[in-house]
């Protein structure tokens, strides 16, 4: 850790020598965070837990830098460095070495009116059912009226592969690029309404992402094209506000055997559709809201009607059936963002003093239609993922100080178990229907 901030050091001592240090306002900033946490049974079988159970204490760290040249000429970067205790790679005694990622890295600038961004950034697009993470690209805002603004974007969600087996021109396809078009309408003071014209493409996209394909042996995506219609709105009036996104995917993608043999075609034919509300009540906050994505109703079929995200789409939700705190593993049979799911939740959250805060919530999903299990890859008909209860409590130590802990259970349904199948045996052994949970402490500080 004392190498990689060094190193982080002179990167940033380099860049404050090559820029004239009266012409630029530099900031620099971040976070730290220490977590230990114990989440089990996330395979929803007590004969399967070695799958997604995890008990660990782990930190990261953001180190962000800002150079702000003018008004109207802001170059932001930021790091995250992550390490899990006694790890032999990063968080062992003695280990100087860390996991340092690229967190975001670009410009933003403004001529006349219109602002425009360059380089890896975060987006977050259709509450996060498109995209919902850093991705490199462009994006062009520009105000039309006081009421109309016209957003215009280009994505790079995949760069062209090489992989052996691949023939020598691979490089230059493959590549997944979104062309999106997102104005905002402002109806008035209160209401906003955010339509989406997402296009996704790719020319020999099998080092994609499946986009969803159910069929056996997973042959792989040729050329893709698929559409995203819909539109977010959001409306608050007083102490309320209420939220509802709606998402159509319509598309098609040609399939492959090998890279010169064609297995015909699939057409997308899916929606999503999400909202809720909030009132706040003295010092509470109520909240709920709904959800739902299609499912396939036949994988023997050349139609997909399962509503799919792009390759970077996240919807969070719950603690463990919706992501929550620790997205880096969904329970079993689960996804990262909405598809073959229906369901919804309510919940409160409490400002108990004027330094704690607790949030409660209860949640519940289900299955839209069969689907293949992942342990016994047997079907599962469709049934609960489960009913999920929530609770944290939020502690201020001190300013930029803050302590928190969470726990999080599901009562798990057949989706999640596969209790419901023909045959429910994994690696030998009969499904013990197990319920996963969590619990997690933490401590954070901001500077």
């Amino acid at each position: 850790m004392k190498r990689t901030l060094m190193l982080f050091g002179v990167l940033l001592s380099a860049m404050f020598m090559t820029i004239p240090a009266y012409s630029v306002d530099h900031q620099l900033g971040g976070d730290l965070r220490f977590r230990v946490y114990t989440a089990a049974d996330w395979s929803g079988n007590d004969n399967n837990t070695y799958v997604k159970d995890r008990s660990r204490v782990d930190s990261r760290a953001h180190l962000d830098y800002t150079a702000k040249i003018n008004d109207d000429l802001k170059v932001y970067t930021s790091f995250r460095i992550d390490s899990v205790w006694g790890d032999d790679g990063t968080g062992g005694a003695g280990v100087g070495k860390a996991d340092i990622k690229l967190k975001y890295s670009y410009m933003d600038f403004n001529i006349g009116q219109t602002n425009i961004t360059i380089g890896m950034q975060d987006f977050f697009e259709a509450r996060g059912l498109l995209l919902y993470d850093v991705a490199p690209g462009i994006s062009i805002t520009t105000p039309m009226t006081d009421q109309f603004t016209l957003n215009v974007k280009w994505i790079r969600l995949g760069e062209g592969g090489y992989k052996a087996g691949d023939h020598v021109g691979a490089q230059a396809h493959q590549d997944m690029d979104t062309f999106a078009i997102t104005p905002t309408l402002k109806l008035n003071e209160n209401i906003k309404l955010k339509p989406y014209f997402w296009y996704v493409t790719s020319n020999e996209a099998k080092n994609a992402d499946n986009w969803g394909l159910p069929m056996n042996g997973d042959p792989g995506i040729d050329d893709l094209d698929v559409y995203y219609l819909g539109f977010d709105f959001d409306a608050t009036m007083g102490n309320t506000s209420a939220w509802f996104t709606a998402l159509y995917q319509v598309g098609s993608a040609n399939l492959l055997i090998t890279n010169a043999n064609t297995l015909g075609s699939i057409d997308y034919s899916g929606f999503a559709v999400c909202g809720g509300g909030s009132l706040n009540i003295g010092k509470a906050t109520l909240s709920a809201q709904f959800f739902y994505a299609t499912g396939d109703d036949d994988e023997n079929d050349d139609k997909l009607e399962a509503f799919n995200s792009a390759e970077a789409g996240y919807y969070y939700w719950s603690e463990i059936m919706g992501l929550g705190s620790n997205d880096d593993v969904v329970p079993n049979n689960l996804a990262w963002s909405l598809t073959n799911i229906m369901g919804g939740g309510a919940g409160a959250s409490i400002c108990a003093s004027d330094k704690m805060t607790l949030d409660f919530s209860i949640w519940y999903a289900a299955a839209v239609e069969d689907f293949k299990g992942a342990q016994t890859g047997q079907t599962v008909e469709a049934a609960d993922f489960g009913t999920e209860l929530n609770a944290s409590m939020s502690y201020s130590l001190m300013d930029n100080l803050s302590l928190s802990f969470l726990g999080a259970y599901v009562i798990a349904g057949d989706a999640l178990t596969e209790k419901n199948v023909e045959n429910p045996v994994v690696n030998g052994k009969p499904i013990d229907s197990a319920n996963p949970y969590i619990v997690q402490a933490q401590i954070k500080a901001k500077f």
